[in-house]
């Protein structure tokens, strides 16, 4: 039976279900796109716009579920050589970097938008500034899951410091191989009694 999903876990994981919604709607939408051309004859050109407005908020949530995740690019060669205790440190202060960077920038996506005042997109008439607000909005998100990660890292002993759950488990993989292979073992054996004690 699946576990019920609590409040937690839909508080750490908003974004990610976003960032996939997003993927979805812009998948649908672009593909209705190609079909009306190319089949149709018409374009719903207001779908390019929305789409590419869903792909912003797509990939800034998705930093942000990134950052959660651990997923977000980093090079691991120096922090690996480090002992313990300075791989901890080290990790805090990319994570502290990061974060300055995103409240440097945020600053500047403000002062745009305020900058291109009441202004729409050309067909679907939306005004611009609803879509640009994802920017900043976003990365004061990323910027809360990057304190919550620093937080994590400061508790973390020496076997699971900054770990992150893989995309593909591939022990999971060889653990079912191995399984399954005990298990042909186990049958070849019982086939093999039955044909001795048939004798």
């Amino acid at each position: 039976m699946e576990e019920k999903k609590d409040w937690k876990y839909w508080l750490n994981e908003w974004e990610s279900h976003l960032s996939a919604i997003c993927f979805i709607v812009i998948g649908i939408m672009l593909t209705i796109q190609v079909i009306s051309r190319y089949v149709f004859k018409h374009s719903f050109t207001a779908f390019e716009e929305i789409a590419t407005a869903l792909y912003v908020l797509m990939t800034y949530s998705g930093v942000s579920a990134a950052v959660t995740h651990r997923k977000h690019l980093t090079i691991s060669a120096l922090p690996d050589a480090l002992p313990y205790k300075a791989r901890k440190v080290l990790l805090i202060v990319d994570n502290v970097i990061f974060m300055a960077f995103c409240i440097y920038v945020i600053p500047y996506f403000v002062k745009y938008i305020r900058s291109i005042g009441n202004s729409v997109l050309p067909v679907s008439r939306i005004p611009e500034k609803y879509f640009y607000w994802f920017i900043p909005i976003f990365l004061g998100v990323t910027i809360i899951r990057i304190v919550q990660d620093c937080f994590r890292l400061a508790k973390e002993n020496e076997k699971n410091l900054g770990a992150s759950k893989p995309s593909i488990d591939l022990d999971a993989f060889e653990r079912i191989a191995q399984a399954k292979k005990e298990a042909d073992a186990i049958a070849a054996a019982q086939e093999a009694e039955k044909k001795g004690e048939s004798k």
